[in-house]
């Protein structure tokens, strides 16, 4: 047994050596080569694409870490301001991130190329067995479009499919019972219904039209095509990479070694190499004077306590407990002119996300607090967000859903008629089993439930109205759980301006005072350290959607309050 501990005790320590060896050599892969003479900077997208910090933060030796929108929007800042940088190699994998992000690249990818610089992009194929459209939109935007000989051009359009569970949950003899405040507000239709209701539909298809103009009209805009030849191309893919040459969707069709060859040309003759990303860090603007515009980055579901995530899934989530204690030090740290919170959360907890607004009324009463919606900002997202100085949007940011549901599963017929499992409950309380997970609300507790609702609904709409200056009257209309794009949220006065994170960075720098370029950019929170990475396990209460759902069957009692409505979440990634 001694001999058996000993050999695990070896294994633990050679494991954290390797790891730490890791975490030294990456450093040291960091490091940047003399940056003299003219370049051509380099970046790869492949999967996943958050707005900050890598979850890990660590890379095994060989191990590339992945882009971060921050990282890719200062590199590309970097490469602008550079008259050594003649161009940008974008190539691109596979896209695995929403559409506002989209948006947000293709603006400053345009911005680079209206800077003098090329920015030629690389398909080895645009969906492979898949729908390649976002993979696409990207590339659109660049100012050379190579697609590799056997290449395919898989613009397919949009596609929402909604899972229903009512049937399922009939078959095991499982009643949900749940409650909304708002017509629209759809995530108990998983659980209630067996397709979209009425609201629903036309929420989504809402959603559907706005997204689908956005993509013709850029893509056309970027091609120099009409959008009717857009939409042909859309309803006649997939493409070969000959037809997409012919409909004026590429410009090249080659082998990656002969594109190589071609960017030489494009600079003027022969030049190195270097990584967009390592380029911005060592070039990153520091902006001038002492004051400071701090970037905070609130990723994730909104629960009480602290933030965290889940090392090994990615899965980040906002807590109460650490957002608010970081909006709390940027108030109290004179060097902040601005603060710019930037969201990415389909939403969560009421409680939490109105724990975290009055820390953000509280900041905006010292300085100008700028709100910056990336993929998703819905629900708690929205809540957080509706006292801010100014929200600032793309037009394809999901955001809106001011609503609540709740809701639990019973499952006491499940387990006494399919599992012969019985109960026998005693209590003391008239509501002591309101929140039970046996048996369905009475009609008695229902009318307590929806009761609580209505509360939380109408604090929602009065934060919403106060913060916007809007009649409460003309927010209920907005309201009702309905999830609007970016582009009708800024019709309906729910945002200020349309734009991305720069956008909203010159916002704050203005409403500070400062003029553009002044005052240095600083990004929080601190990366995740690898005792974080460690410990992160413990910290994590999701793990998935799969885990989500699991964990609601297992112990319904998980509060879904202010939760985006699940078929429209599925459109943050529709591709």
């Amino acid at each position: 047994m001694r001999r058996l501990l000993f050999t695990l005790l070896a294994l633990f320590l050679l494991g954290l050596g390797i790891a730490v060896g890791g975490i030294l050599l990456a450093g040291k892969g960091s490091g940047l080569p003399a940056f003299d003479g003219a370049r051509i900077l380099t970046l790869e997208l492949d999967g996943r694409l958050e707005d900050y910090a890598a979850v890990v933060p660590f890379s095994l030796p060989g191990e590339t870490r992945p882009p971060t929108l921050a990282a890719i929007w200062r590199g590309l800042d970097a490469a602008r301001r550079s008259p050594a940088v003649r161009g940008v190699a974008l190539r691109i994998r596979d896209a695995d991130f929403g559409l506002a992000k989209a948006v947000e690249l293709r603006r400053q990818i345009d911005a680079t190329v209206a800077a003098g610089k090329f920015v030629a992009c690389y398909l080895d194929t645009a969906g492979e067995g898949s729908n390649g459209t976002l993979e696409y939109f990207v590339a659109s935007a660049c100012s050379s479009l190579s697609l590799a000989p056997a290449g395919e051009l898989n613009l397919l359009g949009l596609w929402s499919d909604a899972l229903f569970l009512r049937g399922t949950l009939d078959k095991l003899r499982i009643e949900p019972s749940f409650l909304t405040a708002g017509r629209f507000k759809s995530a108990a239709e998983t659980f209630t219904e067996e397709e979209h209701s009425p609201e629903a539909r036309a929420a989504i298809e809402r959603v559907l039209d706005g997204y689908f103009a956005q993509l013709v009209d850029g893509i056309a805009a970027s091609r120099e095509l009409p959008p009717e030849a857009v939409r042909e191309a859309i309803d006649s893919a997939p493409l070969s990479a000959a037809a997409a040459q012919t409909a004026g969707l590429v410009d090249d069709v080659e082998f990656p070694d002969q594109f190589e060859a071609r960017l030489d040309e494009l600079a003027g003759g022969a030049v190195e190499r270097s990584g967009l990303l390592a380029w911005g860090r060592r070039h990153a603007a520091d902006g001038q004077g002492n004051r400071r515009i701090a970037v905070v980055f609130a990723r994730g579901v909104i629960v009480r306590g602290g933030d965290g995530f889940e090392a090994w899934s990615g899965e980040s989530y906002i807590g109460s407990e650490g957002l608010g204690e970081q909006l709390r030090q940027l108030a109290e740290d004179d060097g902040v002119a601005a603060v710019v919170l930037r969201v990415d959360s389909p939403g969560g907890s009421a409680l939490a996300s109105d724990l975290i607004l009055r820390r953000v009324e509280l900041l905006r009463e010292k300085k100008p607090v700028v709100v910056s919606m990336s993929d998703v900002a819905a629900s708690g997202g929205y809540y957080i967000a509706a006292r801010a100085s100014r929200i600032v949007a793309e037009p394809t940011t999901l955001t809106g859903s001011i609503g609540v549901v709740t809701g639990k599963l019973a499952t006491a017929r499940f387990q006494e008629e399919l599992l012969g499992a019985r109960h026998e409950t005693l209590s003391r309380g008239a509501n002591a089993g309101l929140y039970s997970s046996l048996q369905p609300w009475s009609e008695g507790e229902r009318e307590i439930v929806e009761r609580r609702l209505e509360e939380i609904y109408s604090r929602f709409l009065g934060h919403v109205a106060d913060g916007r200056g809007l009649p409460l009257a003309r927010v209920n209309e907005v309201a009702q759980g309905r999830v609007w794009t970016g582009a009708d949220a800024a019709a309906h006065g729910l945002v200020d301006e349309l734009g991305g994170l720069d956008t909203a960075v010159a916002a704050a720098r203005a409403a500070a005072g400062l003029a553009a370029g002044e005052g240095s950019l600083e990004f929080h929170p601190r990366p995740r350290t690898f005792f974080d990475w460690l410990a992160a396990t413990r910290q994590a209460p999701f793990a998935g959607e799969a885990g989500r759902l699991v964990r609601l069957l297992a112990a319904p009692r998980t509060p879904l309050a202010l939760e985006l409505p699940r078929p429209v979440a599925d459109l943050a990634r529709p591709f």
